[in-house]
């Protein structure tokens, strides 16, 4: 008898014919996100539009798999709008063999989904790689349950033959199909059985302490979750919910690819604790015997989390209607310090959560004016932080610190968003300052690309923009921005020798919950290193965050609009005279250059420039390009900038 794996946690050998899982009426497939070898993020009930969805269980080290893939992606291309998504489970095969494996077999326009806490294959029953299922999309029933041939490549597709009775309103008339036997003469790789152990999992011991550390900050009495975690029973109420928002990847709100970087103050669960958690909730979420940790779940004492600040900046109150459009608010609040102090940490609390959909908290001369002037520098000030959802406080790395001035004020800038009813806001911000003054002062640059013009109805639309950093740096944070319709966001170093490293990627970008992502490691640069961040746009009617798929959007500060917007942390390897302030000039070349410069080379070719200001420019270009690369670097273009009357035409265009 030869042996064969299955791919479940529990592996057992069967004589003859494979036995598969027989479709009910109402079997369906549960909605999950994963993750592909490419990186992006799939939803499975994001494809609603599609006249159908195939799944099926893949494996890199069986031919008849790779044969069945072959037959799906044949199928594909007789069925418009079909979609086909293989999903691997098996822990010894990761992202980019998968990817080099698809290339290989030259089906790399293949989705292979990777599902490495085996979750998902196991709620959808899957049991031997090559295994399918067809899922229509109004109800998300399973149509078909079996192989995608008696014996791939020589018998007939049954898929095919599913597919076309679905699409001519006929019944079903093979709902499923054991596992041929030729499948057991593969040997697929199995599951390891490296979980904890699944069976008597303790709440006490083991579920309880996992949501106190990872959920309860925010699912507790006064939190900012909908719901508290304060006894077993209220878990278990809300334990079909923590489970697809598991599986949907929508909880614990964490958005990073965990195969790329790590990051401090990661929330997400580890495989073996999403794998106990779902198998204590489909155990029916048992209480067991011991003390119940979650009765000690209770409202934060303070609002403070850092503790009581050294200062405490109180914005002006502001009213909103109940509904509307409101411009940015921006305030002045004049500094009471009579020395300079360096600033460590910093916290915002909104008087209303529900009502600020940002907060930059800046810090520069004081000057004229009404504390709601007209303001459009803030990218332009030292920075003390931005508040987001997900993102109130920020602890400056070890040894670095903000510069504050006693002749500085505060600069707030407010982005309010109605919500259906009157409400009064007043944020506060508080700063914690070092003993004495650090070493590094901390800097903060934007990417940002207000040139973006996203098409209707594009479900995946690219911008991107960079800086070029022109000293050795430690880069410390990243941080992600885009509205509605953002859907994916990744930042890339491009070193100066050409080389490249991907080294933040959020494949399911989430407006509601942003965050500088931290590294645990800060990344240490030379001169010249660009720092490029791209954001995939989906503005099509499947992306039900989407205010108006049929509408062409451009840069805006309204949510309905749309930012390319990337934050960057970081301190130079050695301080220079200058470095508490920003340097206007170099910020402003650093942004135009990093969208103006379509193709990313870092060459910015008069053709890359606005076609009004062409002819104006061309002498200057020309002049500038000693090399005769076709274009100017960074040095050149500040060059071009620090002009009066060059850098205000290039400005006056953008």
């Amino acid at each position: 008898m030869r042996v064969f794996l299955r791919l479940s946690v529990i592996m057992f050998s069967v004589l003859g014919l494979v036995a598969s899982a027989v479709v009910s009426a109402n079997e369906r497939a549960a909605n999950f996100t994963l993750i592909d070898q490419h990186g992006k993020a799939t939803e499975l009930h994001y494809h609603a539009d599609a006249p159908a969805v195939v799944l099926m269980a893949h494996s890199t080290q069986s031919d008849l798999v790779a044969e069945s893939a072959r037959i799906l992606a044949e199928t594909q291309e007789m069925y418009p709008g079909l979609e086909v998504f293989l999903i691997n489970a098996v822990d010894t095969e990761n992202r980019e063999m998968v990817r080099q494996d698809m290339e290989t077999q030259g089906l790399g326009n293949l989705t292979v989904l990777d599902d490495a806490s085996r979750l998902v294959s196991e709620t959808l029953g899957f049991d031997y790689a090559g295994e399918v299922l067809v899922v229509e999309t109004q109800r998300w029933q399973i149509l078909y349950r079996g192989p995608v041939a008696e014996q791939p490549g020589e018998s007939e597709n049954l898929v095919a033959k599913v597919l076309a009775q679905h699409q001519a309103g006929e019944t079903i008339s093979v709902a499923s199909r054991e596992m041929p036997e030729s499948f057991n003469t593969e040997k697929l790789a199995l599951v390891s059985a490296d979980a904890p152990e699944l069976e008597n999992i303790s709440y006490t011991d083991t579920i309880a302490p996992m949501l106190v550390e990872k959920c309860a900050d925010c699912h507790r009495p006064g939190g900012i979750g909908p719901w508290a975690m304060t006894s077993h029973a209220m878990v278990q109420g809300f334990s079909p919910m923590i489970r697809e928002t598991l599986l949907t990847k929508r909880m614990p709100p964490w958005h990073a690819d965990p195969a790329v970087g790590e990051f401090n103050h990661d929330i997400s669960l580890s495989i073996e604790q999403q794998r106990t958690l779902v198998n204590w909730i489909d155990a029916g979420a048992p209480r067991g015997n011991g003390p119940d940790p979650l009765l000690e779940v209770t409202a934060q004492e303070s609002a403070w989390s850092l503790g009581e600040p050294d200062l405490v900046i109180d914005l002006p109150s502001f009213d909103l209607p109940a509904t509307g459009v409101l411009d940015y608010q921006n305030f002045i609040v004049e500094n009471p310090l009579e020395e300079a102090v360096w600033v460590k940490a910093v916290q915002i609390i909104p008087g209303d959560h529900k009502a600020v959909h940002h907060a930059i908290a800046t810090v520069g001369e004081a000057t004229a004016g009404s504390v709601n002037e007209d303001e459009e520098d803030a990218l332009f000030r030292p920075q003390l932080m931005t508040f987001v959802p997900g993102n109130d406080t920020y602890i400056y790395p070890e040894g670095n610190g903000l510069y504050v001035r006693p002749d500085m004020a505060f600069f707030t800038q407010m982005h309010y968003t109605t919500y259906g009813r009157e409400t009064r806001d007043q944020t506060r911000i508080g700063l914690y300052f070092a003993d004495e003054e650090p070493e590094h002062v901390l800097q903060h640059y934007s990417i940002v690309n207000p040139a973006i013009r996203i098409p209707p109805g594009e479900a995946a639309h690219e911008e991107v923009a960079y800086i070029e950093l022109q000293r050795d740096a430690v880069i410390y944070a990243l941080f992600p921005h885009a509205h509605y319709r953002g859907k994916s966001s990744s930042f890339t170093l491009r070193y100066p020798d050409g080389s490249e490293e991907l080294v933040l990627n959020v494949p399911n970008y989430d407006f509601n919950w942003q965050r500088y992502f931290q590294f645990e490691e800060p990344k240490a640069v030379p001169a010249g290193t660009m720092i490029i961040h791209r954001t995939v746009f989906d503005n099509s009617s499947n992306n039900v965050s989407n205010p108006d798929p049929s509408a062409t959007v451009d840069w805006g500060e309204q949510s309905w609009e749309e930012m390319l917007y990337g934050g960057v942390s970081f301190r130079y390897q050695e301080r220079q005279e200058g470095d508490t302030d920003v340097n206007t000039l170099d910020y402003l070349t650093h942004i135009a250059m990093g969208f103006l410069d379509r193709n990313v080379d870092g060459i910015l070719s008069l053709n890359e420039m606005p076609q009004d200001s062409r002819q104006q420019l061309a002498f200057p270009f020309v002049m500038l390009d000693k090399e005769k690369k076709g274009g100017l670097n960074y040095q050149q273009f500040h060059s071009l900038m620090s002009q009066d009357e060059m850098g205000g035409a290039i400005m006056s265009e953008l």
